[in-house]
């Protein structure tokens, strides 16, 4: 098993390996660097879902950084962006065309990504999977990756992927497609989609209590508001 060992805390967690690699190799990215600049600015919001593949957004990624993280393979999630820039003609490249849109046909991709993922693990490589935030397409592929190759229910690998990145969101139209991908891996249905009164649509459970908490907050203020306005009048 590859997966990445940590605590389970929320408070300040950081993907330390991955941030280690960059702040300790930061003075080779300039001279690894085709850019004239010598100053290259590098977001260090790379997490590291397994030992054979990154997540994270359009604008963490730079060619010396695929480089500093060994990366043999990028998968851009998205319609949108230009190509995503790469070290040398060694690296693999393939791009997923996506909107992030709950009507978007994401599904039909689950497997050929996955597939793509775990022949590079296999192979030794790394694999970095970006969309544009990371936190809807390219955590949606990702999940269904740690569900078709690492036996993981939905709900197991939605926890894990959220425990590594806390962002993630993968739309709604998103979650329901993968609800429907477990029943075709095991047959199961680890999250449901429940109504929501407050957006008029469904949702999957592991989102209802955030937005439970959040028409609580409006509901407050809304009676806080009607109480202040009682007494001017």
């Amino acid at each position: 098993m590859d997966f990445i060992n940590f605590d389970y805390t929320f408070n300040d967690r950081k993907d330390t390996n991955v941030q280690d690699i960059l702040n300790k190799n930061v003075e080779k990215v300039s001279s690894l660097s085709s850019e004239s600049s010598t100053n290259i600015h590098i977001n260090l919001n790379i997490t590291e879902v397994t030992k054979n593949l990154y997540l994270c957004s359009a604008m963490s990624v730079h060619s010396s950084t695929l480089q500093l993280l060994g990366v043999t393979c990028v998968i851009n999630a998205t319609l949108e962006l230009p190509d995503t820039p790469l070290p040398n003609d060694r690296v693999q490249y393939y791009r997923i065309s996506v909107y992030d849109a709950p009507n978007e046909d994401i599904k039909q991709h689950f497997s050929t990504c996955s597939d793509l993922i775990q022949k590079v693990a296999c192979a030794s490589g790394k694999t970095l999977l970006h969309c544009t935030a990371g936190v809807s397409r390219s955590a949606t592929l990702c999940i269904a990756y740690l569900m078709k190759y690492h036996n993981f229910t939905l709900l197991d690998a939605y926890n894990y992927l959220k425990l590594r990145r806390p962002i993630i969101k993968p739309n709604c139209g998103f979650f329901k497609q993968l609800i429907d991908y477990e029943v075709e891996l095991y047959d199961i249905n680890t999250v449901k989609l429940v109504y929501n009164e407050l957006l008029n649509l469904e949702l999957p459970d592991v989102y209802d209590s955030d937005y439970k908490s959040l028409s609580y907050f409006r509901r407050k203020c809304k009676n806080s508001a009607d109480q202040n306005i009682k007494q001017l009048s």
